[in-house]
Parts: C-alpha cells; sequence; structure tokens
C-alpha cells in the first residue's frame, strides 16, 4: 500500500546560511526588544524574494513565534515552550540556535535576558560575532 502523505515528502524550503542567520538575528533581536519586528519587515521581504521563499507563509510563521514567545514569557507554561521549539523550525531556526536565544526552560527564572553574541553557525571574518557587511542589511 503506498501512502500518499505531505508528511513523507521532502517539500521543506531550504534557505541559504545567510537567510538564516538574518532570521536568526531578527528573532534574537525580537525576542530582546519586543516590537522589533514590525520595523525588520521590508528587509524580511527582499531576503524573501531574494531567496525565492513564500514571504507571506514565513512572516505568518514568525509572528506565531513571537506571539508564542510572549505568552511563554508570561506564562513558563512547559506546553507552550514544546511549540515554541516546534515553531522555531518553520522559521529556520534550527534546535541548536533555538538554545543560543536563551529562551529559558520551564522552571527557570528569566526568559531572554540574555545576550549571545553569535549565532553556532555564523563564520565570520570580521572576528567580532557578526556577519561581514551586515551593516548593508541592517543587522548591525
Amino acid at each position: 500500500m503506498q501512502i500518499n502523505s505531505d508528511f513523507t515528502l521532502d517539500n521543506t524550503p531550504q534557505v541559504s546560511v545567510a537567510m538564516r542567520c538574518f532570521i536568526f538575528a531578527l528573532a534574537r533581536e525580537a525576542v530582546l526588544h519586543s516590537g522589533s519586528f514590525v520595523k525588520r519587515k521590508k528587509q524580511l521581504k527582499a531576503y524573501c524574494e531574494y531567496e525565492m521563499l513564500n514571504y507571506s507563509i514565513l512572516e505568518y510563521n514568525l509572528n506565531l513565534f513571537f506571539e508564542l514567545f510572549e505568552d511563554y514569557r508570561k506564562t513558563n507554561d512547559p506546553v507552550l515552550y514544546s511549540f515554541l521549539k516546534l515553531q522555531a523550525g518553520f522559521c529556520f531556526i534550527d534546535e541548536q540556535n533555538f538554545r543560543v536565544l536563551q529562551i529559558a526552560s520551564p522552571g527557570q527564572s528569566s526568559v531572554g535576558n540574555e545576550y549571545v553574541n553569535q549565532p553556532a553557525y555564523v563564520n565570520s571574518s570580521a572576528g567580532q560575532g557578526c556577519i561581514v557587511g551586515g551593516h548593508l542589511i541592517g543587522l548591525d
């Protein structure tokens, strides 16, 4: 018997490391400074066009991620934390970089209060944990 399900297909869009880094920086900034995502939507849209990625789906997923984060920040509910980790994947934030965001797991006291200079996959020749030329796209 053949199974015809979307779950059996690998139809996950692929994005570049630069796009993942941009999304991570955007998420980190939004975790540290609530409301900053609205300011970056134009840049995100331009990046999506360049990457040939559906902007409206990514925007929806990021909005949901930030809403879940705000709800989790208020309640520290373990179920919301699980959904937050799951939603991060839909935003191209892998589990390792989700940990770098330092969103405290349930039972810990601080959520998003720690600042981390660079995600695990960023290799910078600048030596400062940032993207070389990142100031050109607003990542400084």
